[in-house]
């Protein structure tokens, strides 16, 4: 196995690859929508490439008219696609408003998703063992049991080949059963090295803990070293190396008018810092303003910060 520091990759992804639609009004009211790449995954790996790091995804896109849109998108922003193979069916979509900070609105259509195609199959040794992080989320492990696998085959390789794994828990019960996330968060927790939980509804439902710092101690116990537990306008808190700190947002930079994604986002920035080298608390606190520039311009990956944005 490669040294960390020739690996080809700062960060692998292993996730869905949706369009999104965005609108400023009412989804089905608005006369006006615009089209972009998304997905929650998808936006954790852009984020961390549009700062520089260089990231990989294992993802599949359908042959339908958006596929040559998505994958062309995909290498605008410098994410390698040579692991994002092209599958029958169709891309998912999903609607996005903003409306309100704290209304968010999303309507998901997975009509014969592409995400369908992601099996373990396009899981192996070399991909897993040339990357520094490989990081996944629920959103994923909700298409299908194949998924699944494929999530839990890509950590379990990481783990036993001391290779981090990160993991957001990204509750949407929209897309899934309660019980359902709970299984599938509960099969890869003995793997993952670095939360990215949300608080107090995400991890009320999941751990059954609403302050973020019963939930570093319930995740510490069950052996994950690096917790960054978000928590809306409030920041975070991370815990590590049996240290906790809080760090709130940046004050005085400006309103954040639009908070759709705005955690992968953060996830983006942490994992980019965490490749680089920098300590939890380095890469919180510069993660938070990572979210937080996304958050004051709002709309599509375009507004994703670059590392000359933050100079």
């Amino acid at each position: 196995m490669k040294p960390v520091y020739i690996r080809d990759y700062d960060l692998l992804v292993i996730g869905e690859t949706f369009i999104e639609i965005g609108c400023d009004g009412d989804i089905a009211l608005s006369k006006e929508y615009r089209k972009d790449i998304g997905g929650a995954d998808i936006i954790t790996g852009i984020t961390a490439a549009r700062l520089g790091s260089s990231v990989s995804l294992v993802s599949a896109i359908a042959a339908d008219p958006f596929h040559s849109f998505l994958r062309e998108a995909l290498l605008s922003q410098g994410v390698n696609i040579d692991h994002t193979i092209t599958s029958q069916g169709y891309n998912g979509l999903y609607f996005t408003s903003p409306r309100a900070s704290e209304q968010r609105e999303y309507l998901f259509h997975r009509p014969g998703t592409a995400a369908m195609s992601i099996t373990p199959s396009l899981i192996y040794d070399d991909l897993i063992e040339n990357s520094k992080i490989v990081y996944a989320s629920s959103e994923l492990q909700s298409v299908s049991k194949a998924a699944r696998h494929t999530v839990f085959k890509a950590f379990h390789h990481a783990h036993i080949n001391d290779i981090m794994v990160a993991y957001d828990p990204n509750l949407r019960l929209r897309l899934w059963s309660l019980d359902d996330a709970k299984e599938c968060l509960w099969s890869v927790l003995p793997l993952v090295d670095v939360m990215l939980p949300s608080a107090p509804d995400e991890s009320k439902a999941l751990f059954g803990y609403e302050r973020p710092l019963d939930v570093i101690g319930f995740l510490w116990d069950r052996g994950v070293s690096i917790v960054a537990v978000k928590n809306g306008e409030k920041g975070c808190l991370v815990g590590y190396d049996s240290k906790i700190e809080e760090f709130p947002m940046p004050q005085g930079k400006g309103a954040v008018t639009d908070v759709t994604l705005i955690g992968s986002v953060f996830n983006g920035g942490f994992l980019h810092c965490i490749a680089r080298g920098f300590d939890p608390f380095s890469a919180a606190q510069f993660a938070n303003n990572v979210a937080l520039y996304k958050g004051i311009k709002g709309g599509s990956i375009s507004s994703l910060p670059t590392k000359e944005d933050l100079a």
